[in-house]
């Protein structure tokens, strides 16, 4: 059995958009789980798991964000721990945040009001031509990012970029880590795997040519730069079916990784649909809790 514990951004400064975990909350979930768990870095675990105590866990982060490279890697430094950083391979190459970082920011720092968002398959409440503040259209977005995991890729890309090319006042750059710090990681004893090409939904995606393309050229990319074909993809948002798992494995992956809130039983699980436990910018209580995973095993009672 072992606890995949899935991080995003590690960072000082509060966002009210997405606000990434707090370092000090960081480095205290580290110590806590480096004195409480025998923590392995997962891809060697997995295929080597000679350990059976029911007290392991991993450490993983998932996008690619500078924050993880100047934040998170010396915490995992002072505790001795190795962790995996799965990338978006589109982003760390241009420098460019993932869609959903972007239409955050674009909503939250445009002064424009203006905005054509009639399109046929948004529900009526998303179908707007007009945002007057900016507390309405943080509201907006808000609703609308959520929807945008629901629908197929090609509608998902139409709106990401009718945002794009209506909000111009704003440019949104950095945020990403570079190849050659994803080096520095590598050297340190961290693992990268590939976190697709553009962070598609995937699950939602209907062409298996496009779905080929964004799981075998990012582990083409990580193998042009630092060597090999990664061992694993990270499943944007968790999102994968059958023929996402199947594209995967034929691509050249050993596992494919999920969220799912539960711990991993490396015997019983599919090994293209692992289970990761999601940790957030919590108080210190609920995030024990979300560790012990107590919180999914309530919530799974109740339901």
């Amino acid at each position: 059995m072992i606890y995949n514990f899935l991080f995003h951004r590690v960072n000082p400064k509060r966002d009210k958009m997405w606000d990434p975990m707090d370092v000090a909350l960081f480095s205290k979930c580290i110590n806590y789980i480096t004195r409480n768990f025998d923590v392995v870095l997962f891809e060697d675990y997995m295929f080597n798991n000679t350990k059976k105590s029911n007290k392991i866990a991993s450490i993983m982060f998932d996008d690619g964000y500078e924050d993880n490279f100047f934040y998170a890697a010396p915490i995992l430094k002072t505790y001795n721990c190795k962790a995996s950083f799965y990338v978006v391979t589109n982003s760390i190459d241009k420098n460019i945040p993932i869609w959903t970082y972007l239409i955050d920011k674009l909503f939250e720092k445009t002064t424009k009001s203006a905005i054509n968002m009639n399109f046929s398959f948004l529900s009526p409440k998303l179908r707007v031509d007009k945002l007057e503040t900016g507390e309405e259209r943080v509201r907006y977005v808000r609703k609308l990012k959520p929807f945008l995991k629901t629908i197929s890729n090609n509608q998902r890309e139409m709106i990401v970029n009718r945002i794009i090319e209506t909000y111009t006042d704003v440019k949104i750059t950095g945020e990403m880590m570079n190849w050659d710090q994803l080096r520095q990681l590598k050297s340190d004893g961290h693992y990268i795997g590939s976190h697709t090409l553009s962070h598609p939904v995937l699950g939602m995606m209907q062409e298996n040519t496009s779905i080929r393309d964004e799981l075998f050229f990012s582990g083409e990319k990580i193998k042009n730069e630092l060597g090999y074909f990664p061992l694993s993809i990270s499943y944007p948002v968790g999102s994968c079916n059958d023929t996402v798992k199947k594209i995967a494995e034929d691509a050249g992956y050993k596992i494919g990784l999920a969220v799912n809130q539960k711990t991993c039983d490396p015997d019983k699980d599919d090994f293209f649909e692992v289970p990761r436990m999601e940790l957030y910018n919590e108080s210190w209580l609920k995030t024990k809790l979300r560790i012990s995973n107590k919180i999914e095993k309530i919530r799974r009672f109740i339901s």
